[in-house]
């Protein structure tokens, strides 16, 4: 019975020993940062295009549609650019160095400060960056379906077109 007495008077000074610990924590101060960094997300980062025009018109593609997605958290008074640029084009040897390509955009889905946002219409001439969308001034998501073709496909001669759109996603 002793030995019983002296474990529960052990048990009991070691309960009111945590009870001070748990006390003295509950008096703690505790400091939270939670730090928001900008970022940007966009798939696809690149659009292979394709493109095939023959003598008669038939079996012809001369336009791609792809589905463009942004997403970015920039910081305040940044405006957001999403550049497109034409590299690699090519076709047939008697084709004109750089056929002009145009496209159109259109909004397929936007959240946030990506609803103020525009999905631009507009041509690749030459090695420039054109802007695929306009008005984007905070943080948001947009999806956009752009479609490229070639400007004047009948004036091209018949054969294969390739390229590739490099896209580019930044807040500044």
């Amino acid at each position: 019975m002793k030995a019983l007495a002296k474990r529960s008077i052990l048990l009991g000074a070691l309960v009111v020993a945590c009870w001070f610990q748990v006390g003295a924590q509950r008096t703690a101060n505790t400091t939270l940062v939670v730090r928001v960094t900008p970022e940007a997300h966009l798939n696809p980062s690149q659009v292979s295009l394709r493109f095939r025009t023959s003598a008669d018109g038939t079996g012809e593609v001369t336009s791609q549609t792809a589905s463009i997605a942004a997403w970015v958290r920039a910081l305040p008074e940044q405006r957001i650019h999403l550049t497109a640029l034409l590299t690699g084009f090519s076709g047939p040897p008697a084709a004109a160095a750089s056929p002009l390509i145009r496209w159109t955009g259109s909004p397929m889905r936007a959240t946030g400060g990506g609803q103020s946002a525009t999905c631009t219409n507009g041509a690749f001439s030459g090695a420039a960056s054109q802007d695929l969308i306009a008005g984007w001034q905070r943080s948001g998501t947009v999806t956009c379906a752009i479609t490229f073709e070639l400007a004047d496909p009948h004036s091209l001669p018949p054969g294969t077109y390739n390229g590739t759109v490099n896209l580019s996603l930044r807040a500044e």
